[in-house]
């Protein structure tokens, strides 16, 4: 491959990275979408605030929200310090 052809590549690969103001784009529009979830499941439930809707909302927010804002964390650091390898060879 040539020299040129490598660094047409490496600019494709720079490219299709996420920055890190993508991730945290894609973490407000996840984080809306669980707001909306908990306002339905609240509304379904009855719409009283009792120790079963404060489960939920537990759930809700710390296990998929902090869960997916923990993968997006690791993602971006993967990302940034492994593709570094993968580029150089």
């Amino acid at each position: 491959m040539s020299n040129m052809e490598q660094k047409k590549q490496t600019q494709q690969v720079e490219k299709d990275k996420f920055t890190l103001k993508d991730y945290f784009y894609v973490n407000v529009i996840f984080w809306v979408f669980l707001l909306v979830v908990a306002v339905v499941v609240f509304i379904t439930a009855g719409g009283k605030w009792d120790p079963v809707i404060e489960s939920a909302f537990g759930f809700i927010f710390i296990v998929f929200g902090g869960g997916f804002a923990l993968v997006s964390i690791f993602d971006y650091l993967y990302e940034k310090f492994a593709g570094k390898d993968e580029n150089q060879n």
